[in-house]
């Protein structure tokens, strides 16, 4: 049973105050929505690029996916000043009869999601990864249709993708698909690379972990300042895989190494924290625990960490941006509440708390949901206490 907070507030959080007295900040719900209380349909799910313009109209899009077999289109309406679910995508392999047939859960869950330009054609795309395999579709101008998929595994047993991630990581100037997952065959590795070549997927490269361990939120950024960017990857350990093109291969380095009494780690997000315009690695775990890495030259060293005993499981709900519109970007991780914390040029402070949140938040994603210039946080559960619903929300920092 999750041990979270029971205080469910439905009106804004003051979350810190200015050093002027007569101005707080405050961050708003601007939109929240109950999913509903069955554990094996309402759970929410988190995506590397959740945010982002998937029909290239100019305005951004939120997906928010879970344990159904939904993707979940949301867009700003700005004259009812509220998100809309203008669509929403249903796996095209199994669909709504995964549970009923009785295929083992999540297969058929869009279990992770990205808005990015996966054909390399100046256009965004939609990327799932469904289960076994991974899909994209792309905006027709009045509807969303399947541009391609890519069968991971065929077998029935407990296999599935996990997460998926849209960029250039073997520095070909095109970006690929990097998708993850655990997998019981020995044979299917945990991170596999797609590009789209001639209408259709194929495998560019691979990574197989030796130990088998499954693999969750991946990241693609250069952690090295080498000017060539690398995948940052949890196993039981911390990675960093640079691909060589003379062999064709991944090489990995390890960034750090965790004790079996430690929580997994699960989430990996490598963007700039501290404001040095250099990415930062960001692990987060299933305890409620945060660590930050970064390359000093020689290696990868601890910057920064931090647990908050008594609070839910850190999971993938990490992200990193300017949230408070003050011109520096923030480290946003979710337990069961938000805690906002900025470098002051020694450590990572948390400014606020946002307390409205519940549960264990496998959501926390940073990006201008609602296309005014400035970001806001989307949150999501994916455990809760018996009886109690599995939400998502947006939240908006105001002053006032």
């Amino acid at each position: 049973m999750l041990s979270i907070s029971l205080l469910i507030l439905m009106h804004p959080v003051i979350n810190g105050a200015n050093t002027d007295s007569d101005i707080e900040q405050v961050y708003d719900i601007q939109w929240q929505q109950n999913y509903g209380t069955i554990w094996w349909w309402s759970a929410r799910y988190e995506g590397p690029q959740p945010i982002g313009d998937c029909d290239n109209d100019g305005q951004n899009e939120v997906l928010i996916g879970g344990r159904d077999p939904f993707l979940r289109i949301l867009e700003w309406d700005n004259d009812d000043q509220t998100y809309h679910e203008d669509t929403r995508l249903i796996d095209p392999v199994i669909g709504i009869g995964y549970r009923l047939l009785f295929f083992p859960q999540p297969f058929g869950s869009a279990t992770g999601f990205s808005v990015a330009d996966i054909d390399n054609d100046g256009l965004n795309e939609i990327g799932v990864a469904w289960g076994r395999h991974f899909s994209a579709f792309q905006w027709m101008g009045d509807h969303y249709e399947l541009m391609g998929r890519y069968i991971i595994s065929d077998n029935l047993g407990w296999e599935t993708t996990l997460d998926c991630i849209v960029g250039d990581c073997d520095n070909d100037g095109k970006n690929e698909v990097v998708i993850t997952g655990g997998y019981r065959e020995p044979s299917t590795p945990e991170i596999i690379v797609l590009s789209w070549e001639e209408d259709e997927f194929r495998q560019e490269s691979s990574w197989n972990d030796p130990g088998g361990y499954s693999v969750y939120f991946p990241w693609i950024a250069d952690v090295d300042y080498d000017g060539k960017n690398e995948i940052v990857c949890n196993t039981n350990e911390t990675l960093v895989l640079k691909y060589n093109t003379t062999s064709h291969q991944w090489t990995s380095s390890r960034v750090a190494s965790y004790a079996n009494n430690e929580g997994y780690p699960f989430g990996s997000v490598s963007k700039d924290s501290d404001g040095d315009g250099l990415p930062e690695i960001h692990v987060t775990f299933y305890t409620p625990e945060l660590h930050i890495y970064e390359w000093d030259g020689i290696g990868y060293s601890k910057k920064w960490s931090k647990m908050w005993p008594g609070e839910e499981g850190t999971i993938e709900a990490i992200d990193v941006g300017d949230v408070d519109d003050d011109g520096k970007n923030e480290v946003c991780i979710g337990t069961d509440v938000i805690h906002i914390l900025e470098w002051d040029g020694q450590e990572y402070v948390e400014e606020y708390v946002i307390t409205d949140t519940f549960g264990l938040l496998a959501v926390t994603a940073v990006g201008d949901c609602d296309s005014d210039g400035k970001n806001e946080i989307h949150a999501g559960s994916v455990g809760v206490n018996q009886g109690l619903p599995y939400m998502a929300w947006i939240f908006k920092h105001e002053t006032t």
